[in-house]
């Protein structure tokens, strides 16, 4: 499969975000899937990373896929092995919310500029599904000035999916909220606000049953926020499943993101949004 790569502006650190594109030769109608990692992540275009796995699949489904890896001080997680708070110091020390945002805004613009005419699905993972109805929302005003940056009014999404995100973090994993990125987060009404505008054809929201960072009604209060109709939105429980979508009971598998993009992909179908007569070679 060939994989295309390029950088669009970034706000931090090595001043790039990293975009990576699969399936560009899809039907010129199927939708673009731009998708954004939580907080800390990396993105890799190899089947052992999940975002990868993702995009590689929905590739295969007729869709063309962005990964888009926010700026950072250092790229090499890898060699911090299972350190995860080392890794997130060393590489965001210094990074703010608005900064990531400002990324995604970014990322989103750049991928749809790259494919124009293609409804643009925006898939975020924990905090990247904040920042996706952010988006969505066109909230992005407060962290643009923030940043003494002028960007161009938001891309329009068509759909949203969202993976393991609400609006506040269980109590156990609150530690988590003095590490770079999550100690600039602020209230959470922004977020709020910004579902209520969003004008969407969908919106899907999934929640892992074993999530460990939020529970299931700070999911659930992002999910009501979200104008729009009961039938064009949905909340998924995905049972046993932990909040990176990685296991299922504990147990290592890919069956959580295969069901989410089953689920998406039927939705897809249901409005109509996959591209007529794209050829489904994974299918």
């Amino acid at each position: 499969m060939t994989i295309r790569s390029l950088c669009s502006q970034g706000f931090f650190g090595d001043e790039e975000v990293y975009l990576h594109f699969y399936g560009e030769e899809a039907e010129k109608s199927a939708p673009l899937f731009v998708i954004l990692h939580g907080v800390h992540g990396s993105m890799s275009p190899v089947d052992e990373n999940k975002y990868g796995f993702i995009a590689k699949t929905l590739a295969g489904e007729g869709y063309v896929a962005c990964l888009a890896e926010s700026s950072r001080l250092r790229r090499d997680k890898e060699s911090f092995g299972t350190d995860r708070v080392s890794w997130a110091m060393s590489a965001f020390r210094g990074k703010t919310f608005a900064m990531e945002v400002c990324d995604a805004f970014s990322a989103l613009d750049r991928a749809s500029a790259e494919h124009p005419g293609r409804p643009v699905v925006l898939w975020g993972f924990s905090l990247g599904g904040l920042i996706a109805v952010i988006l969505a929302g066109k909230e992005t005003g407060s962290f643009t000035r923030q940043l003494g940056v002028t960007l161009a009014p938001p891309t329009d999404v068509s759909a949203l999916v969202i993976s393991g995100s609400g609006d506040r973090i269980r109590t156990e994993a609150s530690t988590d909220l003095t590490l770079p990125v999550l100690d600039t987060l602020g209230s959470s009404e922004i977020v709020h606000n910004a579902a209520s505008k969003v004008s969407l054809s969908f919106a899907l929201l999934f929640y892992g049953g074993r999530d460990e960072t939020f529970d299931e009604e700070s999911s659930r209060r992002v999910f009501r926020s979200l104008r729009l109709e009961d039938g064009k939105k949905e909340f998924h429980i995905l049972p046993g499943v932990d909040h990176s979508f990685r296991t299922v009971n504990g147990v290592p598998s890919t069956e959580p993101l295969k069901r989410m993009i089953s689920l998406t992909r039927a939705t897809l179908e249901r409005y109509q949004m996959t591209g007529e007569g794209e050829a489904r070679q994974g299918a």
